[in-house]
This record gives structure tokens, C-alpha cells and sequence, in this order.
């Protein structure tokens, strides 16, 4: 990411965090981040705008993390989904999440509050998904309802901790325990028949193009050519587009150089996202074969 952008997304998180989205003027965001208004124009066309960046550029960390945390292993692996669970958790209370979200809550801003919509619906298919990935297509009638109750079991468990404990929050013991339950009650539902909400996704404003392995090739090619990414992320972008463009990618290789690109701080959304893409391939690759 440019420099100069991710000082003003700096200064923009301080700032929302410490005196709330509301109380912070641009004014306040450029005299933070010690840069001109014609700059911070530049990057983002409103407040609004640098908030959202925000948020994608924390949704991004979580999804190469969840991502790295995935490559390697069975996609059926629920001590995968555990630890993904974790990773949002943990970076929930690391990066402050609920107090910006309480911030669009109560923003009056159209925008933020189809953002805040939009990202909820992608986390519950998100963890709709990776139900049947766990448990089958057999769990597939039950991974909605059951995403909204892990989903929400995670938030109301967390503020109970906080009013029942001192202790700092134990992320790890609270996914395994979600999970628990989840293998419980997808369980007993197969068995049973037994559902609320038969569908496996909720409806989506642009549902995610099935992207074919040349598309996905050429989008990483372009993405190498035209990011201000440093040398060795480019090369590794590079790499991945070559390999996935084969006729028989190299699936090891494909995933250390996942692993290594997924880990790199500084990647941005739109390559996350491509990462993510490159990630769902594999898998694709690995049940066919």
C-alpha cells in the first residue's frame, strides 16, 4: 500500500478509535497523520470512504490468515474451522472491531450502513461454506442457520465473559467450545431433519463470479504488473499466475508461495482477495482428483 495512504488510514484508526468516527473531523484526521487536505482527497473522497478502507484493510488481514491457516491441510478438518473461528475472534479484540462497527451503528451514513450489512452477510456465508465444507453436503440445509448461530454464539458469549470475568478473553477455549456445539447440532440435524432456515448462502448484492483457472491466472498477472507492491511480492504473484495457467499446477509450490503471500503485511485487499481465489482452486483440484 502507498505510503502516504497508510498513514492516513493510520491516523483515521487512532483517531476512531480513541474519540469515535463521529467526533472526528478530516481536519482532526489530517492534522494526525501531518498530511494536506488535497492528499488525504487524493486516497479517499469522504470520511466515509477512509472508514470502510479501514474495515476492508482488517477484513483483509483476516482473510489471509484464515487462509494461511487452511493451506496444507483437509478441508474437512474441523480444528481448521476452529482456528479460523479464532482468528476473527482475536482480531476482533486486537484491532477494536466492535467499536468501530458501534461507530456505523450509529452513523446516520447510508453507505456505512450497507457496508456493515454487507459484511455480515459475507461472514455468515462465509462460515455457511466452510459447514459443508466440514460436514458434507449433508449439512447443507442446516449451514445457514447454523453460521448465524456460531456467528452470534461468538458475539454473546464474548460480551458475557466480559461481564461475568476479569481474565482476559481465552479466543482459543471459546471457538473449540462454538465448535463443539456446531458438531452437535449438525449432527443431530442430519440425523433428525430437523431445520429453520433450509438454504445454504443469503443473498448477496454481487454474488462471487466462479472465476476460471485463465481468468484467475490473468487477474494475477495484471494485479503483478500494476501494484505498487515491493519486488518480491510481485514475483511471487507472478509465479502464481504461471503455475495456475499450467496444465497441471504444482500444488505444493502453489501453496508455499500461498503461505508466504498470505503472511506479507503490507498485501492489499484486492490481491487478498485473488490469494483467496487461488485458495478455493486448489481445493477444487483436490476433491476432483
Amino acid at each position: 500500500m502507498n505510503p502516504k495512504k497508510q498513514k492516513i488510514i493510520n491516523a483515521a484508526y487512532a483517531l476512531f478509535i480513541s474519540k469515535g468516527y463521529n467526533a472526528s473531523s478530516i481536519q482532526d484526521i489530517l492534522d494526525e497523520a501531518g498530511v494536506s487536505k488535497g492528499t488525504f482527497y487524493n486516497y479517499f473522497a469522504s470520511k466515509t470512504e477512509c472508514l470502510i478502507a479501514i474495515m476492508e484493510s482488517i477484513g483483509s488481514e483476516i482473510r489471509q490468515k484464515r487462509m494461511a491457516a487452511a493451506l496444507g491441510k483437509p478441508v474437512d478438518d474441523l480444528d481448521v474451522l476452529a482456528e479460523q473461528l479464532c482468528i476473527r475472534i482475536r482480531l476482533n479484540r486486537e484491532k477494536n472491531l466492535f467499536a468501530l462497527y458501534e461507530s456505523i451503528f450509529y452513523s446516520q451514513d447510508e453507505e456505512l450502513k450497507k457496508y456493515a450489512k454487507d459484511t455480515y452477510v459475507t461472514e455468515l456465508n462465509w462460515i455457511s461454506s466452510r459447514i459443508v465444507d466440514v460436514f458434507g453436503k449433508e449439512a447443507e440445509a442446516f449451514a445457514l442457520e447454523n453460521a448465524a448461530i456460531v456467528h452470534g454464539s461468538i458475539q454473546q458469549l464474548n460480551h458475557i465473559w466480559k461481564l461475568s470475568s476479569t481474565d482476559d478473553l481465552p479466543t482459543k477455549e471459546l471457538a473449540a467450545f462454538v465448535i463443539r456445539r456446531l458438531k452437535t447440532a449438525v449432527t443431530h440435524q442430519i440425523e433428525t431433519g430437523d431445520a429453520f432456515i433450509r438454504q445454504k448462502q443469503l443473498p448477496v448484492d454481487r454474488p462471487a463470479e466462479t472465476i476460471s483457472a485463465e481468468t484467475l491466472s490473468s487477474k494475477l498477472k495484471t494485479y503483478a504488473e500494476t501494484s505498487g507492491d515491493n519486488e518480491s511480492v510481485q514475483q511471487l504473484t507472478r509465479f502464481l499466475s504461471e503455475e495456475i495457467s499450467g496444465e497441471n499446477p504444482r500444488k505444493a509450490l502453489v501453496e508455499s508461495v500461498l503461505s508466504s503471500l498470505a503472511t506479507h503485511s503490507s498485501s492489499e485487499p484486492e490481491l487478498s482477495a485473488l490469494l483467496e481465489s487461488v485458495w478455493h482452486y486448489l481445493n477444487g483440484l483436490q476433491q476432483k482428483s
